[in-house]
């Protein structure tokens, strides 16, 4: 799969990551919204991500975990601004702790 990202300048402190997956969209986008997929991948090992909360909505909110070997979590919040299926997720995200 080819494709061209294309992206709009930003001013501020927005930050735009683009990434071309050749996987189906539907694939891709379930792995982003299903709590049960997101965990299987999210965090880097040995890393786990142990809750996964997610109101896939615009205005909804997201809860993610993620734990280190030694036990320690690092929740991460965020808000879903844009879901269009299989099309374009617009989240913020957040470290809940320093």
């Amino acid at each position: 799969m080819t494709a061209a990202a294309e992206t709009a300048p930003s001013s501020g402190r927005e930050l735009v990551l683009t990434r071309i997956i050749d996987a189906p969209r539907e694939k891709v986008f379930r792995a982003w919204t299903d709590p049960g997929l997101l965990k299987q991948w999210f965090a880097p090992l040995p890393y786990t991500t142990p809750v996964a909360e997610l109101d896939v909505r615009p205005g909804g909110g997201n809860l993610i975990v993620m734990r280190d070997p030694q036990g320690n979590d690092m929740p991460n919040r965020g808000v879903y601004l844009e879901v269009v299926e299989n099309e374009r997720l617009v989240i913020t995200d957040a470290y809940s702790k320093a």
